[in-house]
């Protein structure tokens, strides 16, 4: 084993030492992703959280593709790829060109998957003007004549929401009921409904 490695040149090391140390990133990433460590410990953002850097629009594509999991996916196929043509006897010009196709190719697939698994994820979502219109019922008090804050059950797309919302008239006391009227700096506006 150890004569495996003496016989390599020293563009195949680089390239071995790039993948081997990529992947070993890789595989820990994967795991925290996917293995719940508690809520003492969150890998998760040492590796994705919010470091990414969105620089899709200006390449045309819809997703993040510039993500540290974009950039490890990168040097992994990198590494590996830049090893593999170098040992099949490449020029180091050819084998660096194909190696950072190869691992561009590799960033927008992981890119992209990890888009869709978004995309799966938003299903079920709402937008707080979906509200403007429907009767709830005042949950928290709503302080009269915009001067705090409340808040309302009601029921957006099929599902009972607890949401934020103020009045330009009156006091909601709890249980009063009322209609949304508008939606200001994401708060509902409502009113309420006489039962008279």
């Amino acid at each position: 084993m150890l004569d495996y490695f003496k016989n390599l040149t020293t563009d195949q090391m680089v390239y071995f030492y790039i993948a081997l140390f990529s992947t070993v990133l890789f595989l820990l990433q994967t795991i925290f992703t996917f293995v719940d460590l508690g809520d003492g410990v969150d890998f998760d953002s040492d590796f994705d959280g919010e470091v990414d850097t969105d620089l899709s629009g200006t390449l045309g594509f819809p997703f993040n593709l510039f993500t540290i999991r974009g950039i490890i996916s990168f040097f992994v196929l990198f590494g590996w790829s830049g090893f593999l043509f170098s040992k099949a006897g490449l020029k180091i010009g050819w084998t660096i060109v194909l190696s950072l196709i190869c691992g561009f190719i590799m960033m927008v697939l992981v890119g992209f998957i990890y888009y869709l698994a978004e995309k799966l994820g938003v299903s079920g979502n709402y937008e707080l003007k979906d509200a403007i219109g429907k009767i709830g019922e005042v949950y928290i008090p709503i302080p009269e004549k915009n001067s705090g804050t409340g808040k309302i059950t009601v029921i957006v797309n099929n599902s009972l929401k607890e949401l934020d919302a103020i009045t330009y008239n009156e006091r909601l006391n709890y249980g009063d009921v009322i209609k949304v009227i508008d939606v200001i700096n994401e708060k509902l506006v409502v009113e309420k409904v006489n039962n008279e």
